[in-house]
């Protein structure tokens, strides 16, 4: 259950974010070149739409990384699990410094791989974007 609510949060933005992209996307004039071409409209939207629609939402669900950590304290405390998120309010609470400096260090690192995840990404997703 907790898992779901996170997830239904952040999903929601991203089907949004797909659509108007996608929208955006498929009237772009080499859509219409590759279906002057007689290519077959899955194909289409799967390789020339999605692909070119999923930059900016694979870097959304970069920068969201930090909400949904902060979304996990809320998530844990509500639903009563035991987890970095109630290690955080607990440590807040009691006034722990060190462990809230391990803590902010411990998701600023996984910040940090997530936009370098994303980087690597571009230049899977969109070929345009290569190291020379």
């Amino acid at each position: 259950m907790p898992w779901i609510t996170l997830a239904a949060v952040f999903a929601a933005s991203y089907i949004r974010l797909t659509r108007a992209y996608m929208i955006e996307t498929m009237s772009e004039d080499y859509i219409r070149t590759a279906r002057a071409k007689g290519v077959k409209e899955s194909k289409v939207i799967r390789r020339h739409g999605l692909r070119a629609a999923l930059t900016p939402i694979v870097t959304a669900a970069g920068l969201d990384l930090g909400g949904l950590l902060g979304g996990a304290v809320i998530s844990e405390q509500v639903f009563g699990l035991n987890g970095l998120g109630r290690l955080a309010v607990n440590s807040v609470v009691n006034v722990d410094l060190p462990v809230v400096v391990a803590l902010v260090l411990i998701a600023s690192f996984f910040i940090v791989i997530a936009n370098l995840i994303v980087d690597i990404l571009y230049g899977v997703i969109d070929p345009r974007v290569r190291l020379s």
